[in-house]
C-alpha cells in the first residue's frame, strides 16, 4: 500500500526454469533512460522481501542499448554500478 492507503498490484513478467532445475521470477523493465514506471524501486523492494520470506530466486532485468543486465541486491537507476550485472555470464549469476 501507499501513503494514501491505495494497494498496488504486481505481476512479475516471466518464471522460468533454469536447467540446473532452480526456478527464477523475473521483472522487466525498459532501460533507464526509458523507464516511466514510478513505482519501480518500490516493486523492487516489494519484490525483494517476498523472494526473501518465500525463498524465491528473482531478479529484475534492465536493457541497456540492446544489452541485458540483472540485478536482485540494491535497486539504482544508475547502471553503470556493481548492481546491475550483464546477463551474458547466465552460469555465474544463476549460483548466487
Amino acid at each position: 500500500m501507499n501513503g494514501i492507503r491505495k494497494q498496488w498490484l504486481f505481476y512479475p513478467d516471466y518464471i522460468i526454469k533454469t536447467t540446473d532445475g532452480n526456478v527464477w521470477i523475473i521483472e522487466t523493465k525498459a532501460g533507464h533512460i526509458k523507464n516511466i514506471d514510478r513505482q519501480v524501486e518500490n516493486k523492487f523492494n516489494t519484490f525483494k522481501e517476498y523472494a526473501k520470506k518465500y525463498n524465491l530466486h528473482w531478479s529484475f532485468v534492465h536493457d541497456i542499448d540492446e544489452e541485458l543486465y540483472i540485478n536482485n541486491t540494491i535497486y539504482t537507476e544508475d547502471m553503470s554500478g556493481e548492481n546491475w550485472i550483464p546477463l551474458e555470464p547466465v552460469d555465474t549469476i544463476l549460483a548466487t
